[in-house]
């Protein structure tokens, strides 16, 4: 390929644009299929272990181990139902699961807050280690930032709302 500077015919300079592009387009697509094929290979298994732990007796037992802390982030009990949730899978499935309560708008935002920092846990630390982080540390960085934004605004709703 001949350097685009070099070449004085415009005809020219348009078809080495137009491979330039071209190249980018083609090397662009390689990555981002090579990429999606490695994140599948981490979120798939994840997810259905997940999935596994939703739906057994661990679940129920995570929600009678947490409920006591929901009371440092101003929520009632059963506010660890969408948070657990969250902490497995996404933002969606938090929306699902706080569809079931009657939980104030003070409440919603805080766990929102919360879950927007601290969601798809075992996925994202998987995801974290294949690119070369400490997924503990990931974990932990995420969770304690969770509790602050979680307090925060737990404490400012309740005095504003």
């Amino acid at each position: 390929m001949k350097c685009m500077f070099i070449v004085s015919n415009f005809k020219e300079r348009k078809k080495i644009r137009m491979e330039i592009l071209l190249k980018a387009i083609k090397d662009g697509f390689i990555k981002a299929l090579k990429t999606g094929i490695m994140l599948l290979k981490v979120v798939l298994p994840v997810y259905f272990v997940v999935v596994l732990i939703k739906y057994s007796p661990i679940m129920p037992w995570l929600q009678d181990l947490c409920a006591p802390a929901m009371g440092i982030f101003n929520l009632p009990a059963e506010a660890v139902v969408p948070i657990i949730t969250g902490f497995f899978t996404d933002e969606y499935g938090v929306s699902a699961a706080l569809g079931n309560f009657n939980f104030t708008t003070a409440q919603i935002t805080t766990v929102a807050m919360f879950i927007l920092v601290f969601h798809s846990i075992p996925v994202e630390a998987a995801v974290a280690q294949k690119i070369g982080m400490n997924a503990w540390k990931f974990t932990l960085f995420r969770f304690v930032f969770a509790v602050i934004t979680g307090i925060l605004v737990g404490w400012m709703g309740g005095m504003l709302l």
